[in-house]
């Protein structure tokens, strides 16, 4: 079983927040000297007629079987989180998508296939709910006050809240570092 201490969960109050351009920025930091696995988590409520993030038909709902699915990403040279975790240095890159009910099912599955000694980053709200991870950043967009659902459900839990306006954030990447092979904050 993984080390807890060895995740890092970056969450995000909406879209569009930064959260992947954060976390590749903490991989270019870190990769050189450390296996770092990068994984973004779309929990998919099949019950739901619409798509939850708000895009007609990218497929992605669609393409669940099961309870779950990983899928390893293998090029880094795409416009997806994955790709650009990939392309920011992380040894292996996974999107998770799993159905809201079995959270913890799908992330047990996925951490089966992941080094024992390697530091995990995770994009998503959700799995806070079911994992409590050595390091939790929620960021939140400085001029919208809506909170989604899922951050709602989880926000409270985080170690750090960073706000977001114009590109920027109020904390920096760098302060995230890696002490004892655990993620801190600097």
């Amino acid at each position: 079983m993984t080390d807890k201490s060895k995740i890092l969960i970056i969450g995000s109050t909406g879209r569009n927040t930064g959260k992947t351009e954060f976390a590749c920025r903490i991989i270019e930091k870190h990769s050189a000297h450390n296996d770092i696995i990068g994984v973004k988590i779309i929990p998919i409520d099949k019950n739901e007629e619409e798509c939850h993030r708000g895009i007609d038909s990218c497929g992605i709902c669609n393409s669940l079987t099961g309870d779950f699915n990983f899928i390893e990403e293998t090029t880094a040279d795409t416009y997806k989180d994955t790709s650009r975790m990939l392309k920011a240095g992380a040894s292996k890159t996974y999107l998770l998508l799993v159905d809201r009910n079995e959270l913890e099912k799908g992330v047990d599955a996925l951490f089966r296939i992941i080094p024992e000694n390697a530091l995990i980053i995770i994009e998503s709200n959700s799995i806070r709910k079911v994992l409590d991870p050595g390091l939790f950043i929620v960021i939140k967009e400085l001029e919208n006050n809506s909170v989604k659902p899922t951050c709602a459900d989880v926000i409270e839990f985080a170690d750090k809240l960073v706000e977001f306006k114009n590109l920027i954030w109020d904390f920096h990447p760098d302060n995230v570092i890696i002490q004892n092979e655990r993620w801190v904050i600097a």
